[in-house]
């Protein structure tokens, strides 16, 4: 049985509505179950449990998804690069969904799973591509385009 938090979140560009079980489970985490996310509490949990504690459970399951959707689908497109980043980091970001240095290290936004699963595919490849340009260049923007032709439209997901 699942009670209703009356909460929605974003998870890969859709609304999805929160549930908590009833039951109880090993450990406290969200879990994604038939388009549903579903709070899991541990044996030691008391209930009611607080919407800050909600809150850390929910960014914890969102940075791991991230992570896992991030690395797969690197995997998915380091095909097409000759040079590889030295370093992937998952973080909270204010401003940018991916950024790329000088030292050929990504770094993404862990609300980037909240985003539809082009939109993420988007950010990773322009980021990717960003190994080869470090600027904007129009050599850039070709590399992109011959690896997402419909980019533009992708972009437009972000917002």
């Amino acid at each position: 049985m699942l009670i209703d938090l009356n909460l929605t979140c974003n998870y890969l560009g859709n609304p999805t509505k929160l549930y908590q079980s009833q039951e109880k489970f090993n450990k406290t985490e969200f879990v994604f179950i038939n388009q549903t996310l579903v709070l899991q509490l541990d044996e030691a949990t008391v209930e009611p449990v607080s919407s800050e504690r909600i809150t850390v459970v929910l960014q914890t399951f969102l940075y791991r998804q991230c992570k896992r959707t991030i690395e797969k689908r690197l995997l998915h497109y380091q095909k097409y690069f000759k040079q590889k980043p030295k370093k992937i980091t998952i973080e909270k970001s204010y401003k940018k969904w991916g950024t790329c240095n000088s030292a050929r290290e990504l770094t993404f936004n862990y609300l980037l799973i909240t985003k539809s699963p082009e939109a993420i595919d988007y950010v990773i490849v322009h980021e990717l591509c960003h190994l080869m340009h470090l600027n904007h260049d129009r050599s850039f923007w070709r590399l992109l385009g011959s690896i997402l032709p419909n980019y533009k439209e992708d972009e437009k997901k972000l917002s």
